[in-house]
């Protein structure tokens, strides 16, 4: 997962074509913590989409053009166009949230 450290590095990766997962953390976020093993085999499930994280306390043009005030908070984009998201370490909201904007190939991954 690779980390965006401000708006231009945003723009420029969700402004490209197909699907990209942006996740709002924070280093102290024991919920961001607790969702990365989830977060890792969606990334391994849907290997067709990029997937980038931003911290908040540093990153803070991203958080606030997203207004992403609570971590974790995951957005979605597909060919540059925001098209969800999920507040809060919710893995089946996740998921779903993924499988609509994803367009790629799956990988079946064991539980």
């Amino acid at each position: 997962m690779e980390t965006l450290t401000d708006r231009n590095s945003y723009l420029k990766a969700t402004n490209k074509d197909g699907f990209c997962l942006l996740e709002a953390t924070a280093s102290w976020c024991s919920q961001c913590k607790a969702i990365q093993p989830f977060v890792d085999k969606m990334i391994k499930k849907y290997p067709d989409g990029r997937y980038y994280k931003y911290d908040t306390d540093t990153a803070d043009d991203i958080s606030q053009e997203l207004g992403a005030n609570q971590m974790p908070t995951f957005h979605a984009f597909k060919d540059g166009d925001l098209m969800g998201s999920v507040t809060g370490a919710k893995a089946k909201e996740l998921e779903s949230l993924i499988k609509e904007s994803y367009d790629g190939k799956i990988v079946d991954t064991e539980e």
